[in-house]
């Protein structure tokens, strides 16, 4: 299969004739901060300081795109102007065909176009977001709240994330052995936060039946 890339949800080469050449994703290198305490031997580690796990700088995806306009029929001009006009400096999604499941954002600049014999190739370079995110946002739900703690499996990848938590009315919630009341409507609780690997909310009500929606957007390397 030949590789793809998708930006914005387009085929490079169906909609302008430019098929992938090449790709680098760089990983995100990991934000530190070593304090340097004179007398002290060795440096102290304040990294995760402020959040208590690791955090990131942005990421790096290069493409090399190349459009032989003799066989994809493209008008080359105007098919370079199209693509530079919708992607060159936007911020964009893009998704590769091996992994269709994630998609990766960020700030799109296109490179010098250049001449090798009959093909054309143009660079482009994409200023990411340090994860991947999953397609479609995570929605897990039930519908038949009693009074008595029914449960409700959170499967996450590997960022930690903050949910939305959705009630029709007067719910309880046991989170890590605490108990969370709130009203019917949307919430979101800084309390309640998805770690990497599979999570587990209980809720009830108090009298009656109810339902729970828990949406997020997972993410990963």
């Amino acid at each position: 299969m030949i590789p793809k890339v998708y930006i914005d949800g387009k085929d490079t080469y169906t909609e302008y004739g430019l098929l992938l050449a090449s790709k680098t994703i760089s990983l995100p290198k990991v934000r530190t901060n070593m304090i340097d305490v004179p007398g002290r031997d060795g440096l102290i580690d304040a990294s995760d300081a402020l959040t208590g796990e690791a955090t990131y700088k942005n990421r790096t995806i290069k493409l090399e795109l190349i459009g032989v306009p003799s066989l994809n029929g493209k008008d080359w001009p105007s098919a370079i102007s199209d693509f530079c006009n919708t992607v060159h400096g936007k911020r964009v999604k893009v998704k590769f065909s091996e992994d269709t499941a994630h998609y990766y954002s960020g700030r799109c600049s296109a490179g010098d176009v250049k001449l090798n014999k009959i093909k054309q190739t143009i660079p482009v370079t994409v200023d990411c977001d340090p994860w991947k995110y999953k397609i479609e946002r995570t929605t897990v739900s039930r519908s038949d709240l009693g009074t008595a703690y029914k449960q409700l499996a959170l499967p996450n990848e590997s960022r930690p994330v903050i949910p939305t938590i959705t009630v029709a009315q007067d719910t309880v919630l046991l989170w890590g052995g605490n108990t969370i009341n709130v009203s019917a409507g949307d919430h979101i609780l800084p309390a309640i936060r998805l770690a990497a690997g599979n999570n587990i909310l209980k809720a009830k009500v108090a009298s009656g039946t109810g339902s729970i929606t828990v949406t997020y957007q997972e993410a990963s390397m």
